[in-house]
C-alpha cells in the first residue's frame, strides 16, 4: 500500500481548504476499496476544529463514495457480532498448556515471517473447575504441566493466572488426557454431534504456534470420519472441518454456533506440517466417556477379547478376506470360547465378523467393538483351517465370546 503526503509550503495559503480536499480524496480513494474500512483521524489545527464539522466533512466524504453513514462504514453485521460475543463468552475457559520445566514460553518469528515454537505448548479447556481436557500425544513431552488461563478484571484489563497442574490420566485411542488444578475455572458447555450438519459454522479455540486466544472459524466439512489413533485403534464420528486449525491448536476445543463443544481439535491431513484445509476434531460423546472414566477411576477400560491379530499386510498376500488371530492370550476370553492362534505351521482363525458386522481388516474388527462394553456377549464368526495342512478346506463357525477387560 502506497502512502500519499503533501508538502507544506511556509508561505502557502488557504491551508484548511488544501488539507480537507487532500483528506477527501483519501477518503475516495479508501472507501472506493472492496471490504476496506476507514478511520480519517484529524491532524493539526483539525485537532481543534469543531466535532460537527469533522463529522460534516466524513460524512460528506461517505456521501460522495456512495451515500453511506458514517456508522455504516464501522457497523458490524449480526453474524460479526453473534461470533465476537461467542468469543467474549467461551475464550477465557480456553486454556493454553505447557511444561513449567521449560523456560518462560516465547513465540519467536523465523526469517520466513512463520511463528517457531519454544519447549512443549498446546491447548485445553476447562471441564470442570477442577479438570481440563487435552490431549494425550501432548502430554508425552510434559514432565511438570501447568496451565495459563486468561481473562479479565473488573476493570476490563487482561488478567493472566498460572496453574500448576496434575495427570489424572489418559486415553490413548481418543487421545485424550485430564489434568487436575488448583483453581477454579470456569467450564465449557457441551453439545452434541447427533443433529451435526455438514455446512453449519464452527469455530475452533486454542494457541496456535503459542498465539494465545486464537479463534477461527468455518464449517463441518464432514461426519463420520474415522480417525487411526496412536494406539492403532480407529475412532469413529470423527468431525472434518476446513477451521484453521494447527500445531498449538490441538486440544482445544471445536465449538458450535451456541458456544457448546462438539468436539475437540486433533489433528490435520497435511504435507507440509500446517493446516491445508482439512482439520479433524474427535467428538464429544467419545470425549465424555473417557474423561468420565478418567475422573472416576483414573484409566480408561475397554472391552477386550484378548487376541493378537495379523498384520492387514498378511492377510491381503494370502488372499484372505477378514483378520487372522496371530495369538491368543492365556486364560483370555479368546481361549475359555476357543478361539485358534496361529501355530506348527497352521493358519490361526479368520474373523470375518462381530455380531453380525463384517469384519476385513484390523480397523473394522475395532469397530465392530465400539461401545460393546465389559462382560457382554459377542458372536464372533470365524472360518477355519481343516486339520489337514495340505488341504484348502475350511469351516465355518459362531463361537459365542464373553467380552473381557483391559486398560487401555
Amino acid at each position: 500500500m502506497a502512502m500519499f503526503g503533501a508538502t507544506r509550503h511556509p508561505r502557502a495559503r488557504g491551508r484548511g481548504a488544501l488539507r480537507t480536499a487532500a483528506v477527501a480524496a483519501l477518503g475516495l480513494a479508501a472507501v472506493s476499496a472492496v471490504g476496506v474500512r476507514c478511520f480519517v483521524a484529524p491532524s493539526g489545527s483539525e485537532r481543534g476544529a469543531p466535532a460537527g464539522r469533522r463529522t460534516a466533512l466524513l460524512g460528506g466524504v461517505l456521501a460522495a463514495a456512495g451515500g453511506l453513514a458514517p456508522q455504516a462504514a464501522v457497523a458490524l453485521t449480526p453474524e460479526e457480532l453473534a461470533t465476537v460475543e461467542l468469543f467474549r463468552r467461551t475464550s477465557p475457559s480456553v486454556l493454553m498448556v505447557s511444561d513449567a520445566a521449560d523456560q518462560p514460553q516465547k513465540v519467536s518469528q523465523t526469517g520466513a515471517g512463520r511463528p517457531k515454537l519454544q519447549g512443549t505448548l498446546g491447548s485445553g479447556f476447562a471441564w470442570d473447575r477442577n479438570h481440563v481436557v487435552t490431549t494425550a500425544s501432548m502430554m508425552k513431552g510434559i514432565t511438570r504441566p501447568q496451565v495459563t488461563v486468561l481473562d479479565r478484571d473488573g476493570a476490563g484489563e487482561e488478567r493472566r493466572t498460572v496453574l500448576r497442574g496434575a495427570l489424572v490420566g489418559v486415553d490413548p485411542v481418543t487421545d485424550v488426557a485430564v489434568l487436575w488444578v488448583d483453581g477454579d475455572m470456569r467450564p465449557l458447555r457441551r453439545g452434541s454431534t447427533e443433529d451435526l450438519h455438514v455446512g453449519q459454522d464452527v469455530y475452533a479455540l486454542g494457541n496456535p504456534f503459542g498465539f494465545e486466544h486464537s479463534l477461527s472459524k468455518g464449517v463441518v466439512a464432514g461426519v463420520s470420519r474415522t480417525l487411526v489413533s496412536a494406539s492403532g485403534r480407529p475412532v469413529g464420528g470423527v468431525i472434518q472441518t476446513d477451521a484453521s486449525i494447527n500445531p498449538g491448536n490441538s486440544g482445544g476445543p471445536l465449538l458450535d454456533s451456541a458456544g457448546q463443544v462438539i468436539g475437540v481439535n486433533n489433528a490435520i491431513l497435511t504435507s507440509s506440517g500446517t493446516f491445508a484445509g482439512v482439520g479433524l476434531a474427535v467428538p464429544i460423546e467419545a470425549i465424555e466417556r473417557s474423561v468420565t472414566s478418567v475422573i472416576t477411576k483414573g484409566h480408561v477400560q475397554g472391552p477386550s477379547m484378548g487376541v493378537v491379530l495379523a498384520h492387514d499386510a498378511l492377510s491381503q498376500t494370502l488372499g484372505i478376506d477378514g483378520v487372522m488371530v496371530r495369538k491368543v492370550d492365556r486364560g483370555s476370553p479368546a481361549e475359555i470360547a476357543g478361539l485358534r492362534p496361529m501355530r506348527g505351521g497352521r493358519l490361526g482363525d479368520i474373523i470375518v465378523g462381530i455380531d453380525s458386522k463384517r469384519v476385513d481388516s484390523i480397523q473394522t474388527f475395532f469397530q465392530a467393538l465400539d461401545g460393546k462394553l465389559p462382560g457382554e456377549q459377542v458372536l464372533v464368526s470365524v472360518r477355519r483351517a481343516g486339520e489337514d495342512v495340505n488341504t484348502d478346506d475350511w469351516v465355518t463357525l459362531d463361537i459365542p465370546v464373553e467380552l473381557g477387560s483391559r486398560i487401555l
